[in-house]
């Protein structure tokens, strides 16, 4: 069974521009809620406590996570908002320990280890995230995971933190971790989007052992974003893993959660865009009246989703026959080229195709 850490609202305060308010923030965590997450990454409370979003997310059922760097003062912060997680984090890589931690691999492991410690004595579970995993030595990375779960770490997360990695490189670094911390621990990936497969890295996390994935709402988080919760999900359901969520409220409360954020969803966004499930095509069209799965990967009502078939300038021959036999019009060569003219004429008037309800309505009565 794999689950899913949502970090929407951590990850989407990081980015420019964006400011969530408090109501937003607990919009949000309302259609989480309905998604049955795993758990939710609510905030860095160093930098921002948003207890009122804890309290709200504890009112709805969902675990709640605060993040901590591996210093006292991050873990004391996180433990004031009260969270069921503390999520403690450290560079790994030795590029970031020298120019972004200035510590050596000793130092990041020493001060990850009496901080989970730190975190543990305030009477939380504990995890940790080991940052720019996919860039660090294979001979440290799992030494560190080994030493955090020693110190009481129920979880490690390993941290694609600049988008560099590859499936490859994430199912390598995944399995060494996996095999280094046995059944004493859990593992969990987090990627992001940079080189444009957060997704299949999520994928390859899972192949390779991760039972968690972290990921946000339609991939809101700094530079080109996390893994979309919502692909990864898709993807993960329909090659046959079982999952932790609500799959019916999938698309839902995606554009629900963009719409409580104010943050448009392109058109062709997969799983959540307006023209994800739209088809148009004479050949397509055709095909799909009689069989949907002809040009479509999966079914959108799975998710919480529609197909929308539209008729218009581009419809064909074949798709009006298969209208007009749905409306018991027996389909011959001058009712087919009456009807798509009717189509066409109605489309251009509008300016738009037609909707798959609209064309019915227009042929019912040929």
């Amino acid at each position: 069974m794999v689950a899913f850490k949502d970090l929407t609202l951590r990850e989407g305060s990081q980015v420019p521009g964006l400011e969530i308010s408090a109501d937003a923030g607990r919009r949000v965590l309302d259609r989480l809620a309905d998604l049955g997450v795993d758990c939710v990454e609510v905030s860095f409370p160093r930098a921002h406590a948003r207890e009122e979003w804890f309290r709200h997310a504890d009112d709805r059922g969902l675990r709640t996570a605060a993040l901590a760097r591996a210093v006292p003062g991050d873990v004391d912060a996180a433990l004031a908002v009260d969270p069921d997680e503390v999520e403690v984090i450290v560079s790994t890589s030795d590029r970031q320990l020298e120019h972004a931690l200035g510590k050596t691999r000793a130092e990041a492991r020493e001060m990850l280890v009496e901080n989970v410690a730190r975190a543990l004595d305030g009477g939380v579970h504990v995890g940790v995230t080991l940052m720019d995993a996919m860039r660090a030595d294979h001979d440290f990375l799992p030494d560190v995971a080994r030493a955090a779960v020693d110190a009481g770490a129920s979880h490690v997360t390993l941290a694609d933190t600049t988008g560099a990695g590859t499936p490859s490189c994430v199912e390598e670094t995944v399995g060494v971790v996996a095999d280094a911390v046995g059944h004493d621990a859990a593992v969990a990936v987090h990627t992001h989007d940079d080189m444009g497969v957060a997704t299949a890295n999520a994928a390859a996390g899972v192949d390779a052992g991760a039972t968690r994935v972290d990921a946000t709402v339609g991939g809101i988080g700094e530079r080109a974003g996390n893994a979309p919760l919502e692909e990864v999900a898709v993807l993960l359901r329909e090659r046959g893993d079982d999952l932790a969520l609500a799959l019916d409220e999938l698309a839902p409360a995606g554009r629900a959660v963009h719409d409580a954020l104010g943050v448009d969803i392109p058109p062709a966004k997969p799983v959540l865009g307006e023209r994800a499930y739209r088809h148009e095509s004479g050949m397509h069209t055709a095909a799909m009246l009689d069989d949907p799965g002809t040009y479509e990967p999966f079914d959108p009502a799975t998710y919480g989703a529609t197909r929308d078939l539209r008729f218009g300038t581009d419809t064909g021959r074949g798709a009006v026959r298969a209208l007009l036999r749905d409306a018991g019009v027996d389909p011959t060569e001058d009712a087919v080229a009456a009807a798509l003219d009717r189509i066409r004429d109605a489309a251009e008037a509008r300016g738009n195709p037609l909707p798959e309800a609209d064309a019915r309505d227009l042929l019912d009565d040929q």
